[in-house]
């Protein structure tokens, strides 16, 4: 999940102070902010709840969503913290983003060649995030240039899944809960790909809150069918874990049975001679 800065758009960017609001101060961004924090820690109680964090795709998504979900009660000032904490945090959470959302993405993987190519694009675009930081340090400007290709990168690869998974689960029920869970990455970035644009690249801010509600709004709806999508999908992931778990046993057992025929066909050819 991406968290979007108050910035005043153009060629030098600042960050607004964010307005650390109080408890009283119950105005519309605030209830749907609050309640955007709560849908994502939805998934992530989920995926503690199951034990789904033994999958590396599963613990990668609820680092993220718990990321961001911090970040934004930070930013309705339910947890209070430093001005310079909030935003190193923010920048955290964007630097974070596609690589965690990349190792997610290697679940919908249907061949280890597909997973390799994902795992190799993530490492391609730390590479590319490296350089960034190098050139334009820890700051808002930085998360400008990645947020770009993060959101093209992300967009792109769960379209390919989300099309192929949609087309499953018309046929095969049992494909709904990959569905769901990528149809929750395609429809976020697909807006968030919006957003991105009023925030960053728009020079009138007079949308900014606008593009801030349709965030919060996007960020609850996503968390919540992913939530849907895990809960589905749980019995399978736990079967296909238990189904590799079994043919790694069975590799290390065959493998010992076969190196120990090995090793006494060579004892046996050398007490024939």
């Amino acid at each position: 999940m991406l968290f979007f800065y108050d910035v005043i758009a153009g060629d030098d960017l600042k960050v607004i102070p964010y307005p650390k609001q109080n408890y009283s101060n119950m105005n519309l961004n605030f209830a749907i902010g609050i309640t955007s924090s709560i849908a994502l820690f939805v998934p992530v109680v989920v995926i503690l709840a199951y034990r789904l964090f033994t999958n590396q795709s599963f613990l990668a998504l609820a680092i993220n969503y718990f990321i961001v979900a911090i970040h934004l009660l930070m930013r309705q000032g339910v947890i209070k913290s430093p001005e310079s904490v909030y935003q190193s945090l923010g920048i955290v959470d964007n630097l974070l983003d596609a690589p965690l959302m990349l190792l997610f993405l290697t679940f919908f993987s249907t061949s280890v060649a597909m997973k390799k190519r994902i795992t190799a694009a993530m490492f391609i675009f730390i590479g590319f995030e490296a350089i960034i930081l190098a050139i334009f340090g820890f700051s808002v400007l930085t998360v400008k240039i990645i947020l770009g290709p993060d959101i093209a990168v992300i967009l792109g690869i769960s379209f390919m899944f989300f099309l192929r998974n949609v087309r499953l689960a018309v046929i095969n029920a049992k494909s709904m809960g990959k569905a769901v869970m990528i149809s929750s990455i395609f429809v976020s970035y697909s807006i968030f790909c919006l957003v991105y644009i009023f925030y960053y690249l728009a020079r009138n801010t007079r949308y900014h809150n606008d593009a801030r509600l349709i965030f919060y709004l996007v960020s609850i709806l996503s968390a919540l069918l992913m939530a849907v999508g895990i809960l589905i999908e749980k019995k399978r992931i736990k079967k296909l874990d238990e189904l590799r778990h079994t043919r790694k046993e069975l590799a290390a057992i065959y493998g010992e049975t076969a190196a120990l025929n090995k090793g006494s066909r060579f004892l046996t050819i050398k007490k024939n001679q």
